[in-house]
């Protein structure tokens, strides 16, 4: 039994919830009113909170996503992203040290 703050959404705009069945025939999507967020659960346990404000083709892509079979990539994508990150900070950091650093003060 589904909690009642879980608004099943059967008929959207963009057909996200028959096209999220055709990823995983168990996938529902719900409209959290407590969380004021959509949902993708699937034989009634939540899978995956929708970071979109409103069901799109990004919805349907994010789900695909970041499905259990693509978590080696997907980890392996958050590791070059983080790398990245990181190797801007400290080129940053070095640039805004080497400023303080010269005479003239100038960058």
């Amino acid at each position: 039994m589904r909690a009642a703050y879980l608004q099943p959404v059967r008929d959207d705009l963009y057909d996200v919830a028959n096209r999220l069945k055709e990823i995983d025939p168990r996938y529902e999507v719900f409209y959290n009113v407590k969380s004021h967020r959509y949902e993708v659960h699937a034989s009634g346990v939540l899978q995956i909170a929708v970071p979109f404000e409103e069901l799109d083709a990004r919805t349907v892509e994010h789900v695909r996503r970041t499905r259990v079979e693509n978590r080696r990539r997907l980890l392996e994508e958050m590791e070059r992203e983080n790398l990245a990150a990181e190797a801007r900070a400290e080129n940053a950091a070095a640039e805004a040290l080497l400023c303080a650093a010269s005479k003239e003060g100038l960058c």
